[in-house]
């Protein structure tokens, strides 16, 4: 199913569910990020190897973009930034857009390029418990810092009333439950089947505890590793479902969401 704008308006793709190195960079499942279409603007989050060509096929021309975030500067969430950015501001030719990323994006090393920033409206840098206004509609914040090998922080957007939150790569800690409390969409990276102590990302045991404990109306679990991959995540989704009575589902590459309803968008 291909969206085209109108069809864009009011929903989530979720352009890739890859997550740690062997399942993005083997290409075993997309990586190119969180596609959400608001009415009024759209917002891409993270744009990771692919994304410009997953986002073509799915019927999403790039220079659509309003708004580009980054939750982190790890290459599967940031890979094809530099294209994105640069769709969205027709190769220069009009300057436009926001860019939103911590600030070890654009220093020193960027992996947003210089050339690139030159073409694009304004950048704002995350920093813990920042808000911006994106549109008359539209909020976002970055409640928490997490911990993850590099500068790293979610993402909550508020619209019409509703929360949805996008909970990136990170080890547990409690201050992820009051940083996502009241969501009604939870996105949580479950790259892990088992908590591993070395490995700074969420498992499921680590979701199931988040989803038990702030009951959103519905989560979604995605950025798979293999260990995810090997024991099928829509089993693991309906697991966790079962034992906290939160409607879990695990999605899958280029999945539709509706934002209003929550529910998935049958493809052709």
């Amino acid at each position: 199913m291909k969206l085209g704008r109108e069809k864009l308006k009011g929903k989530l793709v979720f352009l890739g569910t890859a997550g740690a190195r062997y399942v993005a960079f083997g290409f075993e499942r997309q990586a190119g990020g969180l596609y959400f279409g608001f009415p009024d603007l759209n917002v891409h989050v993270d744009p990771g190897p692919g994304a410009f060509v997953h986002s073509h096929r799915k019927g999403i021309e790039p220079h659509w973009t309003d708004v580009v975030i980054l939750s982190h500067r790890h290459l599967d969430h940031c890979a094809d930034v530099n294209h994105i950015l640069e769709s969205m501001t027709l190769g220069g030719k009009r300057k436009r857009g926001l860019l939103i990323c911590p600030s070890d994006c654009i220093d020193e090393d960027p992996v947003v390029l210089r050339y690139t920033r030159q073409h694009i409206e304004r950048t704002e840098i995350v920093e813990e418990g920042k808000s911006l206004e994106l549109s008359s509609e539209v909020g976002v914040s970055f409640p928490v810092r997490h911990v993850h090998g590099v500068e790293t922080y979610g993402v909550v957007f508020r619209w019409r009333g509703n929360v949805y939150s996008y909970v990136s790569d990170t080890k547990f800690f409690e201050g992820l439950l009051s940083a996502y409390r009241g969501s009604r969409l939870l996105i949580i990276n479950t790259t892990l089947l088992k908590p591993t102590p070395k490995v700074d990302h969420l498992s499921a045991d680590d979701a199931k505890v988040i989803v038990g404990e702030l009951k959103p109306e519905l989560a979604v679990l995605t950025h798979f590793g293999r260990t995810m991959l090997s024991a099928k995540p829509w089993e693991v989704a309906l697991s966790i479902s079962k034992e906290t009575g939160v409607k879990v589902i695990a999605a899958y590459d280029n999945m539709i969401l509706d934002l209003e309803s929550l529910s998935v968008v049958r493809q052709r």
